[in-house]
C-alpha cells in the first residue's frame, strides 16, 4: 500500500479545494462602493414584487452580435436613492448563463448583468440603463441584499455616495478631506465611464479645477485597494496624454509626478467626459 507523501497530500488537498471552490471566489475585486454608485444610472432601495413570464431578447452589450433572453423583475420602490424620485416601479433585466455542461469549463460569469432576483426580495440596487430596451440591468457588485449581515453599513455607504453626488461643488469645498477625495473619485468615474461610439467633451472648467485640486492635496502615500476611492486610481482614469503634459515613461515616483502634474495643471487643463453622440451628429457624418 503507498502512502500519500506530505506534499502530495497537499497537492491532492489543493486540486480538491479547486474543484470544489465556488464560482464566487473567482470574481475580480469589486470597486469601492462610491465608484459604484457614481457609475450607476439609478440606485433604489426596494422588493422584488414579479417576475414577468415573458423574457426579453436583447443584447447583453452594444456592439454584440447575438440576443440573449432577459427576466425581468418588477420592483417596487420604497427608496428612490439616485436618480428615481418620482417612480414608484421599476423594471430590472437579469441574465442568467446557462449552467456548464458536464465536465466542461466552468463558467464565470462575463460581460453584463448576472444576478438572480427573486420575489419578495429586498435589496438596494445599483442599475445601469439597457443600451437599447426599456429595462435596467444589475452586475453582481450592484446588489445588496437585506439579509445581508453588512446591508445596514453597506446602504449607508450608498446613501453617502449619493448625497455627495447630488451636491457635488459642497462634496468638492467640504472640510472633510475624506469627503473632497470621496467626491473627486466620483465624479471622475461618471465622467470617465466609457461610452461605446461616444466622443469626449469638456466639463466645467470650474468643477474640473476643484477636482483636480483636490486630487493633488489628497493623502497618496495610503496603501490603494478595494475598499476605498484613493487619488491614484481617480487619477489614471483621467486618459491623459503626452500632449496634456503627462508623459510616465522614465518616472521612478509615479505619486510625485502625479501630484506634480495635478499642481501645475489645475488652472489650465479641463476634465473630459465621455458622452453618446446625438442620433442628428451621427446623420450628418453620414
Amino acid at each position: 500500500m503507498k502512502f500519500l507523501t506530505p506534499r502530495r497530500l497537499a497537492l491532492f488537498v489543493g486540486v480538491a479545494l479547486l474543484a470544489v471552490a465556488p464560482v464566487r471566489a473567482m470574481r475580480i475585486a469589486s470597486q469601492p462602493i462610491p465608484a459604484r454608485v457614481a457609475a450607476a444610472d439609478a440606485v433604489v432601495v426596494g422588493k422584488v414584487t414579479a417576475i414577468e413570464e415573458k423574457t426579453v431578447s436583447a443584447t447583453q452589450f452594444p456592439g454584440a452580435e447575438n440576443k440573449v433572453d432577459f427576466q425581468i423583475a418588477v420592483v417596487k420602490i420604497a427608496d428612490p436613492v439616485l436618480n428615481a424620485k418620482g417612480l414608484t416601479h421599476i423594471k430590472v433585466g437579469f441574465f442568467v448563463p446557462p449552467p456548464a455542461a458536464p465536465g466542461g469549463p466552468i463558467r464565470i460569469g462575463g460581460r453584463g448583468p448576472v444576478v438572480k432576483l427573486d420575489v419578495d426580495q429586498e435589496a438596494c440596487l445599483l442599475l445601469t440603463k439597457h443600451h437599447d430596451s426599456d429595462f435596467y440591468t444589475i452586475s453582481y457588485d450592484g446588489l445588496f441584499d437585506k439579509k445581508s449581515q453588512t446591508f445596514e453599513k453597506d446602504l449607508e455607504q450608498v446613501k453617502k455616495a449619493a448625497k455627495l453626488l447630488a451636491d457635488p461643488k459642497a462634496g468638492l469645498e467640504s472640510k472633510d478631506a475624506n469627503d473632497r477625495l470621496v467626491t473627486a473619485g466620483m465624479l471622475v468615474t461618471r465622467y470617465r465611464k466609457f461610452v461605446p461610439n461616444g466622443k469626449e467633451e469638456p466639463i466645467d472648467a470650474a468643477e474640473s479645477k476643484l477636482i483636480l485640486k483636490t486630487l493633488a492635496e489628497a493623502d497618496w502615500t495610503k496603501p490603494v485597494n478595494f475598499q476605498n476611492m484613493s487619488a491614484q486610481n481617480a487619477f489614471g482614469q483621467l486618459g491623459l496624454k503626452p500632449e496634456d503634459g503627462w508623459n510616465p515613461q522614465g518616472v521612478t515616483d509615479y505619486n510625485a509626478a502625479s501630484k506634480a502634474w495635478l499642481k501645475d495643471n489645475a488652472d489650465k487643463y479641463v476634465i473630459k467626459k465621455f458622452v453618446a453622440e446625438k442620433k442628428e451628429e451621427k446623420k450628418n457624418e453620414k
